[in-house]
């Protein structure tokens, strides 16, 4: 038994004490010769990370760590791919994934690197789009940073920065997750980023609520998706002329970090002399956006979560998808119900989202298709046309209230004399 520190009141739940000293929480469990120490804060976070309901990652990985890419095998990308299942969902999604590996491959493994034609891969992806799963992405430009950072001097140095931003991207949309890895894969990196998150969430690891597994790849055939899915969007980026499979797992993609981060929107499908673009615009809008990320990236308060979800959605959207399209309110809401685990309601996500951040200086564009990333002085015009056609009726109707009350009173009473109402009055007197 541990001698615990003197506090001022404790309760016992189960086997567990909790010992509160100002704003110090140490927590033992009896006969162990363990103690954790815990803030108020830690035990808050904690209780909104055991509402949130099982999740598991299966994580897959596409590339390899070298950067002389005059050697063959040397991959110009490594590619992270984390297939996200609620646990209550897992045994359905495998039963339906082993369907479509069996159809499509046999007796073997369902493996990326064994689909050499394009039409059969897209005959895969198809297969599996219905299926319920969100993918997460992390997609490194080993040449953008063989020319740009001395990460690829230092190979420990790599894999640790990979180590953190998964764990950064998992934890920022997952709180409570457990990740299952391949066994036969890179062990270097699946290895390290075990001791990274140990190191940083060891609250975590006490409560046994952050937890890792290997398996082989041939007993899992959802590490085998997330093989499938990785090597597929690897495809995408190291070949021209494979078929835009970003787009079409875009449904499946709730988060997709590149870095390098590219900073060019993506335009599909359009001739480059067809396209209005301004750098000055995107470049604004792309600063705004990342400036807040930055700030508020570790906020543990709802609403912030939500709108920086918004915004890497959009960023998401404009970079690999389409730069000219709008995103749907209903997408945007399906979207941010993933990540909350409940239901979003439009009104939060027009109130709480998409207000909070046009107040927080982020530009976002809009109209009657949805919203994006401003690209060009067009896109800021949509969104103040929209504005216009909801505020200038409103305006209109105060405009006639006051002529109304100015013939009654003989223009005795101005209903806008109020100080609250001075820009008004100076709008309609100009």
């Amino acid at each position: 038994m541990v001698k615990l520190v003197k506090a001022s009141r404790y309760y016992q739940q189960t086997s567990e004490k909790r010992y509160y000293y100002d704003k110090v929480v140490f927590v033992g469990t009896i006969g162990d010769n363990i103690m954790q120490q815990l803030t108020i804060e830690d035990l808050e976070r904690i209780k909104l990370m055991e509402s949130q309901p099982s999740r598991t990652a299966f994580i897959d990985e596409c590339g390899n760590f070298g950067f002389d890419f005059t050697s063959p095998g040397t991959s110009k990308y490594y590619v992270i791919c984390a297939v996200c299942i609620p646990d209550n969902n897992i045994d359905e999604l495998q039963t339906m994934v082993e369907k479509v590996r069996a159809s499509k491959f046999g007796t073997g493994e369902m493996k990326s690197s064994t689909v050499s034609e394009y039409k059969r891969r897209s005959n895969i992806i198809a297969d599996l789009l219905p299926l319920d799963f969100r993918v997460i992405l992390l997609v490194v430009d080993k040449q953008a940073f063989h020319n740009d950072s001395p990460l690829s001097t230092y190979k420990r140095t790599f894999i640790k920065y990979l180590h953190q931003r998964l764990y950064d991207v998992l934890y920022y949309v997952y709180p409570k997750l457990k990740i299952v890895e391949d066994q036969t894969g890179t062990s270097e990196f699946q290895n390290g980023f075990r001791e990274y998150v140990k190191n940083n969430r060891p609250q975590f690891d006490f409560l046994g609520d952050y937890d890792f597994d290997y398996v082989d790849s041939k007993n899992s055939v959802l590490v085998q998706l997330a093989d499938m899915v990785g090597g597929t969007i690897n495809k995408y980026y190291i070949d021209p002329d494979a078929p835009n499979y970003l787009e079409m797992l875009r449904a499946k993609i709730i988060r997709l970090e590149t870095f390098p981060n590219n900073m060019a929107p993506y335009f599909a499908n359009r001739k480059s002399q067809d396209i209005k673009f301004n750098k000055d615009i995107f470049d604004l809008s792309i600063r705004c956006a990342n400036l807040f990320i930055e700030k508020n990236e570790n906020s543990e308060d709802y609403e912030k979560r939500m709108q920086i979800a918004f915004l890497k959605y959009l960023l998401f959207q404009v970079r690999n998808v389409n730069a000219e399209a709008y995103v749907s309110s209903n997408q945007l809401v399906a979207v941010l119900s993933e990540y909350a685990n409940k239901r979003v309601t439009k009104d939060f996500l027009y109130r709480r989202v998409i207000a909070q951040l046009r107040e927080s200086n982020v530009i976002i564009s809009s109209c009657g298709h949805g919203y994006k990333i401003p690209i060009n002085v067009d896109d800021i015009y949509s969104y103040l046309n929209q504005t216009n056609s909801l505020v200038s009726p409103m305006l209109h109707r105060v405009e006639l209230c006051r002529n109304l009350i100015f013939q009654q009173t003989d223009k005795q009473l101005d209903i806008l004399e109020d100080d609250a109402f001075v820009k008004y009055k100076k709008y309609f007197d100009e």
